[in-house]
């Protein structure tokens, strides 16, 4: 009889893990569920700000505009326009020197062509160019293994051991 019992314990204690992990598995794939939830709450909403805020700053606009304090708007589209221009300018600093970097790694006969394209097409172009590998050519007539210089029964038996895949090559007609 206690056996039995003993048995019935072990049957449930193994049937238990089980359970849990599909549990487990159930429960992560509903939080996963619930986040992505979440998530997309919270990105429409923040697009919603993004669209209201558009819609506060052109209000305002309109607003100074009717009270007649087009300076103000003026000099607040001055002072962006200036910040994006030294923004471009670093871009374009930034961008020809990258470019001439790049075309200086090329090959010079390939230079001229490659000048006229885009930056991204530049990079990925030159890295290939780059990353070429080019594999030596194997010269007709040379053998591939090494043929032992010392006849079979002058060798001691390290040599042979060392050399027995050229040994066997060697007797290969």
């Amino acid at each position: 009889m206690s056996q039995e019992n003993s048995q019935e314990v072990s049957e449930t204690a193994s049937e238990q893990p089980t359970t849990e992990t599909t549990d487990s598995s159930t429960d992560v794939s509903s939080l996963v569920a619930e986040s992505k939830k979440y998530r997309k709450r919270s990105q429409d909403a923040e697009a919603r700000l993004a669209e209201l805020e558009k819609k506060l700053a052109s209000a305002e606009e309109v607003k100074m505009i009717q009270e007649g304090k087009k300076d103000e708007l003026i000099a607040k589209y001055q002072s962006d326009n200036e910040q994006l221009t030294a923004t471009a300018q670093k871009w374009n600093k930034y961008e020809e020197n990258r470019r001439n970097t790049l075309l200086e790694s090329a090959p010079e006969e390939e230079r001229e062509r490659l000048a006229s394209l885009d930056l991204d097409t530049l990079e990925y172009v030159t890295n290939k160019i780059n990353n070429v590998k080019a594999n030596a050519p194997e010269v007709a007539g040379n053998p591939r293994t090494t043929v032992p210089k010392k006849k079979f029964s002058d060798m001691t038996a390290d040599e042979k051991r060392d050399n027995w895949e050229n040994i066997i090559q060697s007797y290969k007609p």
